[in-house]
Order: C-alpha cells, then structure tokens, then sequence
C-alpha cells in the first residue's frame, strides 16, 4: 500500500492509498494555512476508513513542489519521517511529472521500482528563491 501526499496546493490537500498499482480511495481537503494542523489527522482519518493501519504502508509518494514553501515542506517533512520510523520507501515527484491523477498513478508506479528506503525527498521550488529584505523605515 502506498501512501500518496500532496500539499503543492495553496489551499487544498491531496491524499490517496495505492494497492497493487491501483488507487482505492483518495481524499481532498482545504487546509489553506493550516496543513501543519489537519495533514496527520487526515492520514489517520483516510486510513481508518479503510480498516488500514500504518504498517501496512509499503511506501510513500510525495509532490516535492513546485507550490508554497512551508506547505511543500510539510508534505516532504511527513513523508520523510514516515519512511524513516516505518522503514519503507518514499519518492518524490514534481508537479511537472505528470498532468493528471491517472498519470499520477504510473508515475509513482514506475518510480517505485527504483525506490530505497532511506532515501530523503528534498523540495523542488522550481526557480531561485526570491529574498528581500522589507525596507524598514
């Protein structure tokens, strides 16, 4: 089963389970400013659906970005730490490997082949940071 996170959306977050390179059941939810807040409970919440528990997690899929800073971090953050407590997996996918969620689906079903637990996702923002220091006066 694989877990799939994506925060790359300013105001929504996207979850799905894989099972056998098919997607069983997906949730959409608005978390606009708040993904730190809502992203675990929702996990639980999607998995309790389906009488799953995280053990039985094989992998985990995120969207590395492009999308807004902090929510992209908090995606990578959570599935980084998932794969490291639960030994398993994660992959990282950019917005500009795929168009749709089918797409999406064999994506992460090709790079799974290639995954190794231990590997860290890092964000990709998609251009150079812009950092300005606000005039103060």
């Amino acid at each position: 089963m694989i877990l799939i996170i994506n925060t790359a959306d300013e105001k929504k977050v996207f979850l799905g389970l894989i099972n056998k390179g098919e997607l069983m059941v997906k949730k959409d939810f608005l978390a606009q400013y708040r993904q730190a807040e809502k992203l675990l409970i929702e996990i639980n919440n999607l998995l309790k659906a389906k009488s799953y528990q995280l053990k039985t997690l094989t992998a985990i899929a995120v969207i590395a970005g492009p999308g807004p800073f902090t929510a992209i971090r908090i995606g990578i953050i959570t599935a980084n730490t998932f794969g490291w407590a639960l030994k398993i997996p994660v992959i990282g996918i950019t917005l500009i490997e795929f168009k749709n969620e089918d797409n999406l689906i064999q994506v992460i079903n090709k790079k799974i082949k290639q995954a190794k637990t231990g590997d860290v996702v890092e964000p990709f923002y998609g251009q150079e940071p812009s950092i300005r220091i606000k005039d103060l006066n």
